[in-house]
């Protein structure tokens, strides 16, 4: 009796040996070519991802200038109404950059410290007339602004021209914001 149960063990190995791993090994021919397909298809992403992260660089110019034309704005205004002390008063002038909390230094790459990188020019208007108007950074880089939408030229200088009301105690003012940032070393190879 304890033959017969050997008997069937080896029975039931030699069973599951023949449908589980087959003798025959045609089966492995056809499974190395997808091995292959599938590494080829895995090393072809990798490769496009590398290409993608370290290709060109993005331009974010625009969006840089966006923020600062932005930041400008919530300086001079707050909830539609003037903040005091920003029109007519010579020592918000003179300080506009530490009252908005501004900063145009950057970092010391191609000799930037040079030549500064932004320029920013608000303007106040009141029916049609320039009341006050503050500039602060690089004026030569205003040049570019005209030539920008005739010529797509990534070597120019980004600008955004916004404009909005605000009212003060008794008037209201058209306020116009020009922010440009050049920064076309860093940004634009």
């Amino acid at each position: 009796m304890i033959k017969l149960k050997i008997d069937k063990r080896q029975k039931d190995q030699r069973f599951f040996s023949y449908n589980f791993f087959p003798k025959n090994r045609k089966g492995e021919k056809i499974i190395s070519v997808y091995w292959f397909a599938i590494l080829f298809i895995v090393a072809a992403a990798v490769v496009s991802m590398v290409v993608i992260f370290y290709g060109k660089p993005y331009d974010i110019r625009e969006l840089e200038s966006n923020a600062l034309t932005n930041h400008v704005a919530d300086c001079l205004s707050e909830g539609g109404y003037l903040k005091k002390d920003v029109l007519g008063n010579d020592d918000f002038k003179s300080n506009f950059l530490e009252n908005c909390d501004l900063n145009f230094n950057v970092e010391d790459i191609y000799n930037w410290k040079e030549q500064e990188q932004y320029y920013i020019k608000v303007e106040f208007f009141q029916d049609d007339k320039l009341v006050f108007d503050i500039s602060e950074g690089n004026k030569n880089i205003v040049s570019s602004c005209g030539i920008e939408k005739e010529i797509e030229e990534e070597r120019l200088a980004k600008c955004v021209e916004r404009e909005f009301y605000s009212l003060n105690a008794e008037d209201v003012y058209l306020i116009k914001i020009l922010s440009i940032v050049r920064k076309t070393e860093k940004n634009v190879i």
